[in-house]
């Protein structure tokens, strides 16, 4: 039953990416795109690297405030390059901005990814990072780390980063309405009638769970994402 879960979940993830729809699959998704859109319009300039870019699911946003946009993940057929983000194959100070989202909790060497971001970057770039503080465990066996925002600050400083924001986004409820969304949209993905009246009754229902969510959880000690943004010193 997982393992078929599991697949349909890929299916429908990659109907979707690349679209806004895509947001809307989960509260998690909504909750991480509405402070990441002011984030991009800031801090997203120049040639851009995406890394860890796995379906291009940001491309289409970052793509209005960039000159040039390069994608790399370790593997995928949409990527522009191929590579490992602890041993990046590109040139030092290369991009302008740096775009990393949800990956850092996959890599065993976190702390060498961070200065390979850096390294790539040019004196006074920007890196944009996401990394989960909650979480269930996923795409196992590499799932190493969850972080805090004082983890994250002593990661980026000690990689040559001065750190500019430390954003939390989303929160407990969010976190919690992942699985009912999850459930509602891969139960009925082999039934492509029913599942686009359930995305749609689903969109409602991720708008309602963020909305309730950034009403309730004002500290946000409960966090389900950061969003950090470092300058290259």
């Amino acid at each position: 039953m997982y393992r078929k879960l599991k697949k349909a979940g890929k299916i429908i993830s990659d109907k979707y990416s690349g679209t806004m729809e895509y947001f809307y699959l989960t509260p998690a998704s909504l909750s991480l795109l509405k402070p990441l859109l002011p984030v991009f319009s800031k801090y997203v300039k120049g040639r851009l690297l995406d890394a860890g870019a796995g379906r291009l699911s940001y491309k289409f946003l970052m793509e209005r405030h960039c000159s040039s946009y390069h994608s790399i993940d370790i593997r995928g057929a949409s990527v522009d390059s191929i590579g490992d983000i602890q041993r990046l194959p590109i040139k030092d100070e290369s991009f302008d901005s740096v775009f990393c989202t949800q990956v850092l909790e996959h890599v065993p060497e976190p702390q060498k990814a961070m200065k390979e971001l850096c390294r790539v970057l040019k004196k006074g770039g920007y890196a944009i990072i996401t990394v989960p503080h909650l979480a269930y465990l996923h795409n196992e066996p590499h799932d190493y780390y969850r972080y805090t925002k004082h983890g994250m600050r002593f990661m980026l400083e000690r990689a040559g980063f001065e750190v500019e924001e430390i954003i939390p986004a989303g929160g407990l409820i969010s976190f919690l309405g992942h699985i009912p969304s999850s459930m509602m949209m891969n139960l009925t993905a082999g039934i492509p009638r029913l599942n686009e009246w359930i995305f749609r009754l689903n969109s409602l229902f991720v708008k309602a769970t963020v909305c309730i969510d950034n009403l309730l959880e004002k500290k946000k000690i409960y966090a389900l994402n950061y969003i950090v943004v470092g300058q290259k010193k």
